[in-house]
């Protein structure tokens, strides 16, 4: 999604998204949304936004925390926010999925380090996060925004984001026992002309595995396992349909989506990924743009929906989650809203109500 949406959405970036019951050979994809106004201090505007969440299904709302960079606690009014609507969603029997915004990579070069104390300063932040919220009944945490892209993480160090991840999971765990603990969350390919890298490269670079996914190193480091309860992925594809593949079987789009799932399994056949998180696997943003140079025309998009929706049941996957219910007001480089800003209904929105 968008870097710059995302800093300036007021109090954090909120999305919707559901996680599933425990998987099964008849387990079903739920349905998520999102919309920055779940933590708005409009109550019109959080009350439409539950509303339309109960008619759609939704369960779960995800909300990314934005970080400073250096702060060890989160700040109080985006906890408060969250509070509030975590306490609200309990009448529209939704729960939140809680997460962060960061941009350690930003500005550095191919190969940076991100300081020990920046990465000890996160590890705390997202510790703070859960002992603040540790008394809610929670969807669970997100340890990581889009690893594999450049701005969030410094390309070339894969494996120093495991280690950092498994950090922030860890610390999640010790102040809210029993909570789930998602990661991933990979963009699902690089942007034109960037130096990112591609989901499927950059989980086996970073746990140590070749293209055949066997060991490419015998120490013990290599051999660590990336901590988690289940595996979350962004499959977004303004290019073609979502049931067309892709060249490249590294690169997480929609399309690839059967060959995404194989690699997330051989992940956990070699020991680097959980069998219980390779079964749990999330997409936790999915949309078609309303305007600007990717813009898919609603009808087209509405159609693409059901049909991503139905690729995303036949592979097993437990959540699916559309970015943005409705378009920001005003500019924006990024509107995929499944309403117009002012409530008025698309095609995409009535065939994201009648998805099952």
């Amino acid at each position: 999604m968008s870097r710059t949406t995302a800093r300036t959405l007021a109090g954090g970036l909120a999305v919707l998204s559901l996680i599933a019951v425990p998987a099964s050979a008849e387990a079903k994809t739920v349905k998520g949304l999102q919309d920055n106004s779940i933590l708005s201090d409009n109550a019109a505007d959080r009350q439409s936004f539950f509303t339309d969440a109960k008619a759609s299904s939704s369960r779960t709302v995800r909300v990314l925390v934005n970080w400073d960079g250096k702060s060890t606690s989160a700040p109080a009014d985006q906890i408060a926010r969250i509070r509030r609507a975590a306490t609200e969603g309990r009448g529209y029997r939704v729960k939140l999925l809680v997460g962060s915004y960061v941009t350690m990579g930003r500005g550095k070069k191919a190969g940076a380090k991100v300081p020990a104390a920046t990465q000890s300063n996160y590890v705390l932040f997202m510790g703070d996060i859960a002992k603040q919220l540790s008394d809610l009944s929670l969807a669970g945490y997100l340890t990581f925004n889009e690893p594999n892209y450049k701005t969030a993480w410094p390309t070339h160090q894969e494996a120093a984001w495991v280690k950092l991840s498994n950090r922030v999971y860890k610390q999640i765990k010790k102040n809210d026992r029993g909570a789930k603990v998602l990661v991933g969350e990979a963009a699902p390919n690089t942007r034109s002309g960037d130096a990112s890298t591609n989901p499927g490269a950059f989980f086996r670079k970073a746990l140590y595995l070749n293209s055949s996914f066997k060991p490419t190193s015998r120490s013990k480091a290599a051999k660590t396992k990336l901590l988690g309860d289940g595996f979350t992925l962004h499959t977004y594809d303004f290019s073609r349909s979502p049931v067309k593949a892709t060249s490249s079987k590294d690169q997480w789009t929609h399309g690839n989506l059967k060959t995404t799932v194989a690699q997330i399994k051989s992940l956990a056949r070699a020991g680097r990924l959980s069998g219980t998180a390779a079964k749990n696997i999330n997409i936790t943003e999915f949309a078609y743009r309303t305007e600007g140079r990717y813009k898919t025309p609603d009808a087209r998009a509405a159609t693409y929906l059901k049909q991503a929706f139905s690729l995303a049941k036949k592979n097993g996957i437990k959540t699916f989650i559309w970015y943005q219910l409705r378009d920001p007001a005003g500019k924006s480089d990024w509107k995929s809203g499944l309403k117009t800003s002012t409530g008025g209904v698309r095609k995409t929105w009535t065939a994201f109500l009648k998805l099952k």
